[in-house]
Protein backbone atom coordinates (compact mmCIF):
# COMPACT_ATOMS: atom_id res chain seq x y z
CA UNK A 1 0.00 0.00 0.00
CA UNK A 2 0.92 3.83 -0.97
CA UNK A 3 3.07 4.93 2.70
CA UNK A 4 1.15 8.19 3.98
CA UNK A 5 2.98 11.42 4.50
CA UNK A 6 5.00 11.69 8.20
CA UNK A 7 3.54 13.32 11.00
CA UNK A 8 4.23 17.44 10.25
CA UNK A 9 6.41 16.68 13.50
CA UNK A 10 8.96 14.63 11.89
CA UNK A 11 9.77 17.26 9.17
CA UNK A 12 12.41 18.74 11.84
CA UNK A 13 15.52 17.42 13.51
CA UNK A 14 12.81 14.13 15.36
CA UNK A 15 12.86 12.72 11.91
CA UNK A 16 16.49 13.03 10.73
CA UNK A 17 16.81 9.41 10.93
CA UNK A 18 13.52 8.48 9.07
CA UNK A 19 10.19 9.89 8.82
CA UNK A 20 7.93 7.15 9.80
CA UNK A 21 5.17 7.67 12.01
CA UNK A 22 1.68 8.52 9.90
CA UNK A 23 -1.96 9.22 11.17
CA UNK A 24 -3.72 5.85 11.60
CA UNK A 25 -6.27 7.82 9.62
CA UNK A 26 -4.40 8.13 6.75
CA UNK A 27 -3.92 4.01 6.56
CA UNK A 28 -6.84 2.54 5.53
CA UNK A 29 -5.10 -0.28 5.00
CA UNK A 30 -2.52 -0.77 7.83
CA UNK A 31 -2.83 -3.93 9.99
CA UNK A 32 -3.69 -3.21 13.49
CA UNK A 33 -0.80 -4.13 15.53
CA UNK A 34 -2.82 -5.49 18.66
CA UNK A 35 -3.77 -8.34 16.02
CA UNK A 36 -0.16 -9.27 15.55
CA UNK A 37 -0.35 -10.88 18.70
CA UNK A 38 -3.40 -12.71 18.46
CA UNK A 39 -3.50 -16.33 16.71
CA UNK A 40 -2.88 -16.19 13.03
CA UNK A 41 -1.18 -12.46 13.60
CA UNK A 42 2.82 -13.89 12.68
CA UNK A 43 0.95 -15.41 8.93
CA UNK A 44 -0.48 -12.21 8.75
CA UNK A 45 2.66 -10.16 9.12
CA UNK A 46 4.69 -12.41 7.30
CA UNK A 47 2.24 -13.15 4.67
CA UNK A 48 4.39 -11.63 1.92
CA UNK A 49 7.51 -12.29 2.65
CA UNK A 50 6.20 -16.05 3.34
CA UNK A 51 5.28 -16.06 -0.58
CA UNK A 52 8.45 -14.99 -1.69
CA UNK A 53 10.77 -16.98 0.48
CA UNK A 54 8.61 -20.07 0.76
CA UNK A 55 10.67 -21.94 2.02
CA UNK A 56 12.81 -19.71 4.61
CA UNK A 57 12.40 -20.51 8.59
CA UNK A 58 9.70 -18.34 9.89
CA UNK A 59 11.84 -17.52 12.71
CA UNK A 60 14.67 -15.94 10.47
CA UNK A 61 12.02 -14.00 8.46
CA UNK A 62 10.54 -12.59 11.54
CA UNK A 63 13.66 -11.36 12.35
CA UNK A 64 14.10 -9.50 9.05
CA UNK A 65 10.24 -7.96 9.56
CA UNK A 66 11.23 -7.07 13.13
CA UNK A 67 14.46 -4.94 11.43
CA UNK A 68 12.33 -2.96 9.21
CA UNK A 69 9.26 -2.65 11.95
CA UNK A 70 11.83 -1.19 14.82
CA UNK A 71 14.06 1.02 12.04
CA UNK A 72 10.12 2.59 11.12
CA UNK A 73 9.36 2.72 14.94
CA UNK A 74 12.55 3.45 17.43
CA UNK A 75 14.19 6.56 15.91
CA UNK A 76 11.29 8.39 15.19
CA UNK A 77 9.80 7.39 19.03
CA UNK A 78 13.03 8.41 20.51
CA UNK A 79 14.18 11.66 18.71
CA UNK A 80 11.29 13.04 19.50
CA UNK A 81 11.07 11.95 23.26
CA UNK A 82 14.52 13.41 24.06
CA UNK A 83 14.71 16.30 21.66
CA UNK A 84 11.10 17.74 22.40
CA UNK A 85 9.75 15.67 25.23
CA UNK A 86 6.78 14.72 23.30
CA UNK A 87 4.81 12.22 24.85
CA UNK A 88 3.12 9.82 22.02
CA UNK A 89 0.77 7.21 22.04
CA UNK A 90 2.39 3.84 22.21
CA UNK A 91 0.06 1.70 23.21
CA UNK A 92 -0.09 -1.42 21.23
CA UNK A 93 -3.98 -1.56 20.65
CA UNK A 94 -3.36 1.97 19.59
CA UNK A 95 -1.04 1.55 16.66
CA UNK A 96 -0.90 -0.13 12.94
CA UNK A 97 1.44 -0.80 10.42
CA UNK A 98 2.22 0.08 6.92
CA UNK A 99 3.52 -2.41 4.78
CA UNK A 100 5.14 -1.98 1.87
CA UNK A 101 5.35 -3.97 -1.58
CA UNK A 102 8.02 -6.07 -0.25
CA UNK A 103 6.12 -7.29 2.73
CA UNK A 104 8.04 -5.76 5.42
CA UNK A 105 6.89 -2.73 7.38
CA UNK A 106 7.81 1.29 5.91
CA UNK A 107 5.50 3.18 8.89
CA UNK A 108 4.05 2.66 11.71
CA UNK A 109 0.65 4.46 12.38
CA UNK A 110 -0.29 6.35 15.19
CA UNK A 111 -3.95 7.69 16.66
CA UNK A 112 -2.57 11.35 16.99
CA UNK A 113 0.66 13.35 17.40
CA UNK A 114 1.00 13.13 20.94
CA UNK A 115 1.62 16.13 23.19
CA UNK A 116 4.80 18.05 24.05
CA UNK A 117 5.53 18.15 27.65
CA UNK A 118 9.01 19.05 29.02
CA UNK A 119 7.96 18.24 32.37
CA UNK A 120 8.32 14.65 31.51
CA UNK A 121 11.27 12.75 33.21
CA UNK A 122 13.36 11.05 30.81
CA UNK A 123 12.44 7.44 31.91
CA UNK A 124 8.82 8.37 31.25
CA UNK A 125 9.76 9.06 27.35
CA UNK A 126 11.18 5.52 27.10
CA UNK A 127 9.21 2.97 29.10
CA UNK A 128 5.91 3.68 27.25
CA UNK A 129 8.22 2.20 24.28
CA UNK A 130 9.29 -0.45 26.00
CA UNK A 131 7.13 -1.42 28.43
CA UNK A 132 3.59 -0.82 26.22
CA UNK A 133 4.48 -1.60 22.81
CA UNK A 134 7.76 -3.50 22.27
CA UNK A 135 6.96 -6.15 25.22
CA UNK A 136 3.59 -7.63 24.19
CA UNK A 137 4.76 -7.29 20.55
CA UNK A 138 7.85 -9.25 21.17
CA UNK A 139 6.26 -11.48 23.77
CA UNK A 140 3.32 -12.47 20.98
CA UNK A 141 5.33 -12.85 18.05
CA UNK A 142 8.18 -14.64 19.57
CA UNK A 143 6.13 -17.42 20.76
CA UNK A 144 3.97 -18.07 17.76
CA UNK A 145 7.44 -18.44 15.81
CA UNK A 146 8.95 -19.84 18.26
CA UNK A 147 11.47 -17.96 18.46
CA UNK A 148 13.69 -16.73 21.63
CA UNK A 149 12.20 -13.10 22.35
CA UNK A 150 16.27 -11.62 23.02
CA UNK A 151 16.63 -12.13 19.20
CA UNK A 152 14.25 -9.54 18.65
CA UNK A 153 14.75 -7.37 21.69
CA UNK A 154 18.26 -7.30 20.21
CA UNK A 155 17.02 -6.13 17.23
CA UNK A 156 15.34 -3.50 18.85
CA UNK A 157 17.85 -2.53 21.23
CA UNK A 158 20.40 -2.07 18.26
CA UNK A 159 18.53 0.75 17.15
CA UNK A 160 18.06 2.46 20.50
CA UNK A 161 21.68 2.29 21.36
CA UNK A 162 22.34 4.02 18.28
CA UNK A 163 20.25 6.84 18.06
CA UNK A 164 20.47 7.85 21.86
CA UNK A 165 24.82 7.56 21.39
CA UNK A 166 23.90 10.48 18.62
CA UNK A 167 22.69 12.71 20.91
CA UNK A 168 24.95 15.07 22.81
CA UNK A 169 22.25 16.85 25.05
CA UNK A 170 21.48 16.31 28.56
CA UNK A 171 18.37 14.13 28.30
CA UNK A 172 20.79 11.69 25.89
CA UNK A 173 22.99 11.20 28.23
CA UNK A 174 20.63 10.45 30.88
CA UNK A 175 18.65 8.40 28.52
CA UNK A 176 22.37 6.47 27.81
CA UNK A 177 22.58 5.35 30.95
CA UNK A 178 19.15 4.52 31.82
CA UNK A 179 19.45 2.24 28.54
CA UNK A 180 22.82 0.53 29.43
CA UNK A 181 21.23 -0.21 32.93
CA UNK A 182 20.15 -3.89 33.74
CA UNK A 183 17.12 -2.33 34.97
CA UNK A 184 14.64 0.37 34.88
CA UNK A 185 13.34 2.31 37.47
CA UNK A 186 11.17 0.44 39.64
CA UNK A 187 13.32 -2.86 38.85
CA UNK A 188 11.64 -3.46 35.84
CA UNK A 189 13.59 -5.90 33.46
CA UNK A 190 15.58 -3.72 31.00
CA UNK A 191 15.50 -5.86 28.32
CA UNK A 192 17.45 -3.33 25.79
CA UNK A 193 20.28 -3.41 27.84
CA UNK A 194 23.21 -3.21 25.75
CA UNK A 195 22.85 -5.44 22.97
CA UNK A 196 26.72 -5.70 21.64
CA UNK A 197 29.96 -7.55 23.20
CA UNK A 198 33.37 -5.91 22.53
CA UNK A 199 36.55 -7.72 22.92
CA UNK A 200 40.34 -6.10 22.17
CA UNK A 201 41.69 -7.24 18.84
CA UNK A 202 45.20 -6.28 17.75
CA UNK A 203 44.26 -3.85 15.17
CA UNK A 204 41.04 -2.75 16.87
CA UNK A 205 38.22 -3.01 19.25
CA UNK A 206 35.65 -5.70 17.90
CA UNK A 207 31.70 -5.49 18.13
CA UNK A 208 29.83 -8.50 18.15
CA UNK A 209 26.03 -9.14 18.87
CA UNK A 210 25.16 -10.90 21.64
CA UNK A 211 22.56 -12.76 20.17
CA UNK A 212 23.02 -14.06 16.71
CA UNK A 213 19.55 -11.68 14.67
CA UNK A 214 19.38 -14.99 12.29
CA UNK A 215 19.12 -13.21 8.90
CA UNK A 216 21.98 -15.43 7.59
CA UNK A 217 18.75 -17.86 7.35
CA UNK A 218 16.87 -15.56 4.75
CA UNK A 219 17.54 -16.33 0.67
CA UNK A 220 20.35 -14.17 -0.69
CA UNK A 221 21.83 -12.81 3.33
CA UNK A 222 24.95 -13.84 4.94
CA UNK A 223 26.56 -13.01 8.19
CA UNK A 224 26.99 -9.86 9.16
CA UNK A 225 30.05 -8.29 10.48
CA UNK A 226 28.56 -8.60 13.74
CA UNK A 227 27.65 -11.76 13.96
CA UNK A 228 28.75 -14.19 16.93
CA UNK A 229 28.33 -17.12 14.65
CA UNK A 230 31.84 -15.65 13.08
CA UNK A 231 33.89 -16.01 16.42
CA UNK A 232 32.74 -19.03 16.42
CA UNK A 233 34.25 -19.94 13.40
CA UNK A 234 37.39 -18.17 14.30
CA UNK A 235 37.95 -20.18 17.31
CA UNK A 236 37.28 -23.18 15.30
CA UNK A 237 39.43 -22.34 12.71
CA UNK A 238 42.86 -24.75 12.79
CA UNK A 239 46.10 -22.97 13.48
Amino acid sequence: MTVPRAFPFLDGPSGRFGARLVPRGDAPGAIPCGSLIEAGGLETALAELIRRHPDAERRALLSLWSRHYFYSLIPSVVLSGLDEARVLPLRLSETAVVLNGDGVPAAVALPHEGAVDPGTPVPDRLIPLARDHLEPLIDGLAAQARLSPRVLWGNAAGYLHWVVEQLDTPAGTEADALIHSPSWPGGWKNALDEPMRYTDCPDARQARRKVCCLLYRVPGRKLCSYCPLLERKHKERPN
